[in-house]
């Protein structure tokens, strides 16, 4: 028992001997690293598109290291970075050398930069004038109604245009920012859509107002709703003793969006031939013509599924007036 316990004391002695040495030692590790560009003069932007990491040496204790790594690995953008201190840069092009200066470490006061022995490192930028400008926002969005509905107009985003700042040559040409492709399936009612914007694209530095928009969506119920003897028009020039339609009225069954259909009355209906038509196509019946008198707001294409009328065609019905009895006209004179 008693051999058991001094190996164990000296297994922990010799654990702790081993912590006490890696605390007072320092190591040398190479990691990449953020670069950070601060001080940037308002009417500058970065036109090139400088390394978001950097390949550097840091030396320091061992814990300090693996600790420092963690947090770099875990997000926490103030663990370590090269900063780049942009103030008094001019536009063109401008080449910045890297040494301790720009390390910075601020939680890891005993981790130092090492600068390699053989070469100097550099950053080299490329300056533009900075501009701002507002760009439309491209929808790569599927909105898919549930069986038995109907989206009745064009989904509406919101803002349709994001405000870009950045370099003059690099936002002259953006044309437009799509959203992420994304699908909703089964919708039932009105709602808003939050969907992020794809800016995998952009170019670096380039800062937009938002990085997400509003779509909002219109879904009715689909139902269909019959006006009974809606009057058919004969138009055009003709003598109308002699000519007119049989039947003269039709019932029209409009399937379209519930609320739609709601704002809908008979007066808004026109429905009507055109006579020369019977003529140019060698026809003595014809499909009418169905004119809806809808609101501006409503986007019809969307709305309205069809119509149908009943019957589907009317006929022209040509009257002869009798001439008058030659004695009757012999008799006035």
């Amino acid at each position: 028992m008693n051999n058991i316990g001094l190996k164990i004391m000296a297994f922990l002695f010799g654990i702790a001997l081993w912590f006490f040495v890696m605390s007072t030692q320092d190591f040398q590790i190479t990691m990449d690293v953020p670069v950070k560009l601060v001080r940037l003069p308002e009417l500058l932007a970065v036109a090139s598109k400088p390394p978001h990491t950097l390949p550097i040496t840091v030396r320091g204790p061992a814990f300090d290291l693996i600790r420092m790594r963690w947090n770099y690995m875990n997000k926490d953008s103030n663990a370590v970075s090269i900063i780049i201190d942009l103030q008094g840069a001019e536009l063109g092009a401008t080449r910045k050398h890297l040494d301790a200066k720009n390390f910075s470490a601020p939680s890891f006061p005993n981790v130092k930069f090492v600068e390699p022995s053989n070469q100097l490192l550099f950053l080299d930028l490329e300056l533009d004038t900075r501009i701002e400008r507002n760009i439309p926002v491209k929808s790569n969005v599927t909105f898919d109604p549930a069986p038995g509905y109907i989206m009745t107009n064009v989904p509406k985003i919101s803002p349709e245009q994001i405000r870009v700042s950045g370099a003059r040559d690099a936002l002259t040409r953006i044309f437009e920012i799509p959203t992420d492709s994304v699908q909703f399936d089964s919708l039932t009612a009105n709602d808003n859509f939050k969907v992020k914007l794809n800016l995998e694209a952009f170019p670096a530095y380039v800062t937009p107002s938002d990085s997400s928009v509003i779509m909002s969506i219109d879904i009715q119920k689909l139902e269909s709703k019959t006006f009974q003897k809606v009057p058919v028009q004969l138009i055009g020039q003709y003598n109308r003793d002699q000519a007119r339609l049989s039947p003269d009225t039709v019932s029209v069954k409009i399937t379209g969006g519930q609320n739609v259909l709601d704002s809908i009355a008979p007066e808004n209906l026109q429905i009507f031939v055109e006579i020369n038509r019977f003529a140019i196509e060698d026809v003595d019946s014809l499909a009418p013509t169905v004119k809806m008198d809808l609101p501006s707001s409503v986007n019809r294409e969307m709305s309205i599924k069809g119509y149908e009328l009943v019957p589907d065609k009317v006929k022209l019905i040509k009257t002869e007036v009798a001439p008058a009895p030659a004695d009757s006209l012999g008799e006035e004179e």
